[in-house]
């Protein structure tokens, strides 16, 4: 099922969390993380989660290592060549290669000295933890400096009926219409949501930076037609998606 990306900066905030919990509805795996721990820090919790974030940076180190040394001048693209201002040679691939790695190795240093913790869960209700733990959550720090907890769950169709229940299916506060989310008596809150077609993507988010993507098939946009047995707005939105 080939899709492709569709530019959704034209909806305005009901119609992207129409397209998000169809993006629920049709998928079969989501991810999206916390704001805060929500269980107790431990020192195993956070070795295991430093450990994490240096070997990213350990791989990326690798991959510079083997791009300088297969570089070929001559296959050099146009943006490169503007990029180095003209001519692009190896020795100069290799010293930019090697700028990289330096400030990936101070990334590296710097996370141990530098990072936030927040932790909560003192008002967490028992049935919100236990959906929480549905969610197979993994404290990590990802690509920031902030430990959380990283969700990857399959869709199923008790978690899909609780994420069509939350504030994706209401009238929520400025802001929680780019992937955050909040669910629960506590309530629980998320952001980044992202859904997949096993690993095709069909929705993006990144919530503190407003941004949302969207992939969709022909077969989707079928079945967007009668989602919710509301054929004339999903007509508008798919208007917008597609203009």
């Amino acid at each position: 099922m080939k899709r492709k990306v569709v530019f959704t900066g034209t909806l305005d905030w009901e119609e992207r969390l129409t397209v998000m919990r169809f993006a629920v509805e049709i998928g079969n795996r989501a991810t999206c993380r916390t704001n805060a721990l929500l269980r107790p820090l431990t020192g195993e919790l956070l070795e295991n989660a430093f450990r994490e974030r240096e070997m990213k940076i350990e791989a990326r180190e690798r991959a510079y290592i083997e791009r300088a040394r297969s570089f070929d001048p001559a296959a050099a693209s146009p943006e490169m060549r503007a990029y180095f201002g003209g001519e692009v040679t190896a020795e100069k691939y290799g010293k930019h290669m090697a700028e990289l790695i330096k400030q990936e190795e101070d990334a590296k240093r710097t996370i141990r000295r530098s990072y936030h913790v927040t932790v909560d869960f003192a008002d967490l209700d028992r049935e919100d933890m236990a959906f929480h733990a549905s969610l197979s959550p993994r404290v990590t720090f990802g690509d920031t400096n902030e430990l959380h907890e990283a969700c990857d769950f399959s869709l199923t169709r008790e978690i899909k009926d609780a994420l069509l229940d939350s504030s994706l299916g209401s009238d929520p506060e400025e802001g929680f219409d780019y992937g955050a989310f909040y669910l629960g008596k506590s309530p629980l809150y998320y952001e980044d949501l992202c859904v997949f077609d096993g690993e095709d993507p069909i929705l993006f988010t990144v919530s503190h930076e407003g941004i949302m993507d969207l992939f969709l098939s022909e077969s989707d946009l079928v079945a967007f037609r009668d989602f919710e047995l509301n054929k004339a707005r999903n007509f508008k939105i798919a208007k917008k998606l597609f203009s």
